[in-house]
C-alpha cells in the first residue's frame, strides 16, 4: 500500500503495536494511583539514632570537633613524651577540658594524638586548644576540624538540617 492510503486510514496498525499500546494504557492505570498518592502524603524526615542507652552524648548546643595533635618545633626529638616541657600542663589541660564535659575521647593514633572535644563552634573549640601550654609553647601543633557524625554509636548521628 500507499502512504497515501496509510494517512486515509486505509491501513491498520499491526497487532504487535496494538499490545503494546495496551500494555501501557493498564500500567499508566495501575501506578497512577500510587504516584498520586505518593505525592499527597509528605514523607516526614528521618530522625537520625540516639547515642546507645547509658553511653554519652553531647551537651545541648554543643558540636563535635577533632583534633589531631602532632610534635611541633619545640619537640626535643631525644625525649620521650612523658619528658618533654609543658607535658604535664598539656595533660591537666586536657582533665581540665574533661571536667568541664567537654573533652568527649581521647586517643592515640600512631605517634600523634587525637581528642574530640564540644564547643559551640570551631573558633570556641580552638580557644580551648590554644589555652593548652605546650601549643603555646610549640611542643605540640594541632588541626581542627569539624566532626560530621554519620553513624551513631557512643555519640549521636549529627541531625540534619
Amino acid at each position: 500500500m500507499t502512504r497515501q492510503g496509510w494517512r486515509r486510514g486505509t491501513l491498520r496498525p499491526s497487532p504487535n503495536r496494538e499490545r503494546r499500546v495496551i500494555r501501557l494504557l493498564c500500567t499508566a492505570c495501575l501506578v497512577a494511583p500510587l504516584w498520586a498518592s505518593a505525592q499527597s502524603t509528605a514523607p516526614s524526615p528521618p530522625t537520625p539514632p540516639a547515642a546507645a542507652p547509658g553511653l554519652p552524648s553531647l551537651p545541648e548546643g554543643l558540636q563535635p570537633f577533632a583534633v589531631e595533635f602532632r610534635t611541633g618545633p619545640a619537640w626535643q626529638a631525644d625525649k620521650p613524651p612523658q619528658e618533654q616541657a609543658h607535658f604535664r600542663a598539656h595533660s591537666a589541660n586536657l582533665k581540665r577540658l574533661r571536667d568541664a564535659g567537654l573533652l568527649v575521647l581521647g586517643a592515640r593514633l600512631d605517634e600523634r594524638g587525637f581528642v574530640v572535644i564540644a564547643a559551640v563552634d570551631e573558633a570556641a573549640a580552638r580557644a580551648e586548644v590554644d589555652a593548652d601550654p605546650s601549643v603555646q609553647a610549640g611542643v605540640f601543633r594541632y588541626q581542627i576540624a569539624p566532626l560530621q557524625v554519620f553513624y551513631g554509636g557512643s555519640l549521636p548521628a549529627a541531625r540534619r538540617r
